[in-house]
């Protein structure tokens, strides 16, 4: 049987370019997603039908079953000590179960390709696992899957692939991920809403869509509130609060990432593409609307003016989410809250109330030069301490998602 392997260059061009940060963000320092210190398989496919193919085709026709072969590419220089029979294990799932033995294993390292070869059968469907752990790169580091640039070990690190030839159904190793959830926003009106979660490449393990899996608190003080389960299904779980809510009171919904599908594989949460062993829970929140004994809607930036002459910004705030007149706490317009920042950086402020509570007039202490920002941070608030909802979803004080930002 003949076999042609072609070199494979692969050239990152990285275009890095300035801008502004917003310098009320949550934190700067945030987890590496990509690990560009561990080796990864970059490419999976079959001799037959190249990269990117996952049926196997017979390539020598004058040989008993499919003769073919699994191509793997790395993306790294791997130590080719460690391509061997015990760095892979192929099984048969469909039908039944079995062990597959490689005839060859064959690691090309001017190409950074490792060719595995095999006799399959027809109406079969395999399912490649490359442990974790086992290959390396020439300095030592394990194969990263999950691309959070740790090792995590199985099952989080191991790299799964599935073939089949004929008329066979292929293993899902897909993770499930989070189609939506509800409700999210902070002018929910009725006393007994439905939180509830969408899946996508499901079906769900049903059994796991329970009320240890899945809780709600009052956000204030993380009390508990009882959840009865209303509907579940391979695709979605709905539930109801046993006992009505309170009005203008926000509360957290957590769905546990520890869940799987049918077929076992981990959730994917956060819609990265990749599972991890701490992968995070689904979170949210949502505020019940207020009556007339509360007051907790959040303020908003209604809009932020550069007066004629440059010499200082208005900024006027609104409620976020009914635009009703809003009193602001103007202890809280200070320069660690609001600054406007320009092309030389940051520009002395002094700031001016006046008859109008919800708005602050902020004196420019030097001219503006080039583009100026307005930043006002999340950490503003109104008469009743409620903190500035910058995306205007009812939901305020949420770092870096509620800080305002507008060129003037």
């Amino acid at each position: 049987m003949k076999r042609i392997t072609a070199g494979i260059s692969v050239l990152l061009l990285l275009l890095l370019g300035c801008a502004q940060d917003n310098p009320f963000k949550a934190d700067s320092e945030v987890q590496w997603e990509g690990g560009n210190e561990h080796p990864h398989i970059d490419m999976v496919g079959t001799e037959s039908g190249g990269f990117g193919s996952s049926q196997f085709s017979d390539l020598d026709p004058e040989r008993n079953g499919i003769q073919d072969a699994v191509m793997l590419s790395f993306d790294k220089d791997i130590d080719p000590s460690t391509i061997t029979a015990a760095s892979f294990e192929m099984i048969k799932t469909d039908p039944g179960t079995g062990p597959v033995q490689f005839e060859s294993i064959t690691y090309y390292p001017e190409d950074g390709i490792a060719i595995l070869v095999g006799t399959f059968s027809d109406d079969t469907a395999y399912l490649l696992t490359v442990t974790a752990g086992r290959i390396l790169d020439i300095t030592g580091n394990e194969l990263d899957p999950n691309h959070n640039a740790l090792y995590d070990g199985s099952p989080w690190d191991d790299r799964l692939a599935t073939f089949y030839a004929g008329s066979a159904t292929m293993r899902d190793i897909t993770s499930p991920s989070i189609n939506s959830n509800f409700p999210i926003t902070g002018n929910v009106g009725n006393l007994t809403p439905q939180p509830r979660v969408l899946f996508d490449n499901g079906p769900m393990k049903v059994s796991q869509l329970n009320l240890n899996n899945f809780t709600m608190v009052r956000t204030s003080d993380s009390a508990s509130v009882a959840l009865q389960v209303l509907s579940v299904t391979g695709s979605q779980i709905v539930t109801q609060p046993v006992n009505d809510l309170s009005w203008g009171t926000r509360y957290t919904v957590r769905l546990s990432a520890q869940i799987t599908d049918d077929a076992g594989n981990y959730l994917d949460t956060n819609g990265d593409g990749y599972v991890w062993p701490d992968e995070p829970d689904l979170v949210w929140d949502f505020k019940l609307t207020d009556d007339a004994s509360t007051h907790t809607e959040p303020p908003a930036v209604d809009q932020a003016t550069l007066m004629p002459g440059n010499t200082y910004v208005r900024i006027e705030f609104e409620k976020s989410l009914s635009g009703d007149d809003v009193v602001m706490d103007t202890a809280t317009f200070i320069a660690a809250n609001i600054q406007v920042i320009d092309n030389n950086g940051s520009i002395p402020i002094v700031f001016e109330t006046g008859a109008d509570p919800g708005a602050v007039n902020c004196l420019l202490q030097r001219s503006t030069e080039g583009t100026a920002t307005l930043h006002v941070s999340c950490r503003v608030a109104d008469e009743y301490g409620n903190l500035l909802d910058g995306n205007h979803d009812g939901l305020g004080g949420t770092p870096g998602e509620d800080d305002y930002s507008e060129v003037l």
